[in-house]
């Protein structure tokens, strides 16, 4: 294996892992894959937390449904913590060897525990260390960061280390600003950020350069700065608006968790199918903001001969008219003028002077122009004919699907409100008041689309404010460039200025092919690991979109089982991870959860597969690791282990 990999994974005293523990996890080269199997409970997922916390100071994937107090759950193992008096302390250390052929990495990470008492307990950790092979010799690294950054940042962890069960929600309400980032993360734009912020600062440093400008140019100097804070005052709003907008949510969320926590069973149904149709309503809308881009679009390419089709009918018309009657081409032939330029003389016998020559050669020019565009307009015209009759029933199908869009959107508000009308008429007596949380609801629904009215129009003003600003500092720049040393000035401020439109260029250029690149990988791993005999297509949008569009060409991701969204998350972690340009391996915690037993089978085996030459090692439960599974993936295993929970202790121990 060409790619680094975990070679070696040591846990002392950690969580459940009493004692030191080494698991050895270097694979062969035509056997990619770990396999860690454990019963829930067993530290399956402490193994993933072991990885995050030695190397980020942080257990990622911790698990938030249980009791998440230090001091209740301390890092050190409780039964080694038995073992000291209140007031003492336990240590323990985690420890990962990287490498490619051989070790070149040793991680490292202490803890300690202390005992207040015997249910009370506090835990820190000490500071990474890292020892690099060299030469033969392991040395002890200064600057670690430094070095980790280099194999897998902080920032791109998640994409390489994370947990399999809780990718169905990657792909809920809010998913495209997580595709957004995970897009941004992965695209190496850091440099570019930080040189374009550097220059934006040297600009606004060089503009307070300008001086000895005059009453004229204050004046103007004064309208641009008012320009530009009122840009500031709207940017607050904005940002206040979406905290706002955020925390609406939250309120719904928490009412919606109630009611789906409701005992009564028609209460519990009726917030599913709430649920459902408000994931597929923001899909739907989604699909009529695209198809109006996308219908916006042509009518700018089809406009112009659109509006020209009567015109152009009646010119081909004519053209076809004059042609039958012989008026066009025109009787006066090229060749007859030549040959009263060559014999120099009229029909009529008289001599051909200067100025009656110059008057055929003009003559002979005009009529072969005549002719020439005779000819180009009868086989351009219908050309232009023909393309504007496509172009219009291109532009009529956008809105015959617009309307479609829009007439489901109307469905499925309409069935909304019928169950939030449901909800408010409920009177049966039971654990929660379904009639005021619907009611709550219902306020809060109507304050978060004020909020999104709000937000859209503050993003208007914001551009408009832009567009302003901008005139107010030309017109400020053409005051002040009247002074000599000031025309200096605002020449190197306009070169800063185009050097920075230059980086904002570069860095969208950049994510536009990498969007484009983790679109074309993110389809072809869903359609080699998912299990359904049918052609998807995946497409990722500018506006980070997902779509998943089946042969009849609707976007099915507000449909997709639980299943089906974790191998979509599955396919676009794996894009991100395959473009990222990081040499590091993966560890799946749960890759199998939400999956059914018979997909599960084919999944297993496809799986292995979708990211090639890259260590994998997979935590899995027994439910998901089960003999079926196992002959799917054991050709591809180079190391199985089984995780023996007994007296909260683990032992691992190779798989049997």
């Amino acid at each position: 294996m060409s790619q680094l990999e975990i070679r070696s994974l040591t846990l002392e005293n950690y969580r459940q892992y009493a004692g030191e523990n080494e698991i050895q996890l270097q694979t062969q080269s035509d056997k990619s894959v770990n396999v860690i199997q454990g019963e829930n409970g067993a530290g399956k997922s402490n193994i993933l937390n072991a990885i995050t916390l030695c190397l980020y100071g942080k257990e990622s994937h911790y698990d938030e449904t249980k009791d998440n107090e230090l001091e209740s759950y301390p890092y050190v193992n409780r039964g080694v913590l038995d073992e000291v008096g209140d007031n003492e302390i336990a240590e323990g250390r985690i420890e990962i060897t990287l490498g490619e052929d051989e070790p070149e990495y040793i991680f490292s990470r202490s803890f300690r525990t202390v005992k207040l008492n015997s249910s009370s307990f506090s835990s820190q950790h000490g500071e990474l260390q890292l020892k690099e092979k060299r030469g033969g010799d392991w040395k002890s690294v200064e600057h670690v960061s430094t070095r980790l950054n280099q194999i897998l940042p902080v920032h791109v962890h998640q994409y390489f280390l994370f947990d399999g069960e809780r990718l169905d929600e990657f792909f809920g309400e809010g998913y495209k600003n997580r595709v957004k980032n995970g897009l941004l993360d992965v695209s190496h734009i850091e440099l570019l950020e930080r040189g374009i912020s550097h220059l934006r600062s040297f600009e606004d440093d060089s503009e307070k350069e300008l001086s000895d400008v005059g009453d004229a140019a204050e004046r103007k100097r004064d309208e641009y700065e008012k320009a530009k804070e009122r840009i500031n005052d709207l940017e607050s709003d904005l940002e206040q608006t979406k905290t706002n907008i955020s925390e609406t949510k939250n309120h719904i969320q928490k009412i919606d968790e109630k009611l789906q926590d409701s005992a009564n069973p028609e209460v519990r149904k009726k917030q599913q199918r709430r649920e459902y149709l408000i994931e597929r309503l923001e899909d739907i809308r989604d699909d009529i903001e695209e198809v109006r881009k996308e219908a916006s679009r042509e009518l700018v390419k089809s406009g112009p001969p659109l509006y020209a089709v009567e015109s152009l009918d009646f010119t081909l018309s004519e053209v076809r008219k004059l042609s039958e009657q012989g008026k066009l081409p025109p009787k006066i032939q090229d060749t007859f003028i030549e040959e009263l330029l060559e014999e120099g003389q009229c029909i009529c016998g008289e001599e051909l002077t200067e100025e009656h020559r110059e008057h055929l050669i003009s003559l002979q020019q005009e009529m072969s122009t005549v002719v020439e565009n005779n000819l180009e307009g009868k086989m351009a015209i219908p050309g232009l004919l023909q393309d504007a009759h496509e172009d219009a029933e291109t532009l009529m199908e956008k809105r015959r699907k617009l309307a479609e869009l829009e007439d489901k959107e109307q469905r499925k508000n309409k069935e909304l409100n019928e169950i939030s009308e449901q909800l408010k008429a409920h009177d049966i007596p039971e654990d929660v008041d379904v009639q005021e949380l619907e009611k709550q609801r219902t306020e809060y629904e109507d304050q978060l689309e004020e909020l999104q009215e709000g937000k859209g129009k503050l993003e208007v003003r914001i551009d408009q404010a832009k567009e302003n600003r901008d005139e107010k500092k030309k017109a400020f720049n053409e005051e002040v460039s009247k002074e000599e040393k000031n025309a200096e000035i605002l020449k190197k401020m306009q070169f800063i200025g185009s050097s920075r439109d230059e980086l904002e260029s570069m860095k969208e250029d950049i994510i536009s092919s990498v969007r484009e690149e983790i679109e074309t990988k993110m389809n072809n791993y869903f359609n080699e690991i998912i299990w359904k005999n049918e052609d998807y297509t995946v497409t990722l949008t500018d506006e980070y979109q997902v779509r998943v569009e089946g042969p009849r060409n609707d976007n099915k991701i507000g449909s997709l089982s639980a299943g089906e969204r974790q191998v979509l998350a599955f396919s676009f972690l794996a894009a991100l991870t395959s473009v990222s340009g990081f040499n590091a391996p993966l560890v799946i915690d749960t890759p199998l959860g939400r999956i059914s037993s018979t997909p599960k089978r084919r999944l297993a085996q496809n799986l292995p597969e979708y990211i090639d030459d890259t260590q994998m090692t997979f935590l899995m439960t027994d439910e998901e690791y089960t003999d079926e599974v196992r002959m799917k993936m054991k050709s591809h295993v180079s190391n199985e282990y089984k995780l023996e929970f007994v007296d909260e202790v683990t032992e691992v121990v190779p798989y049997e």
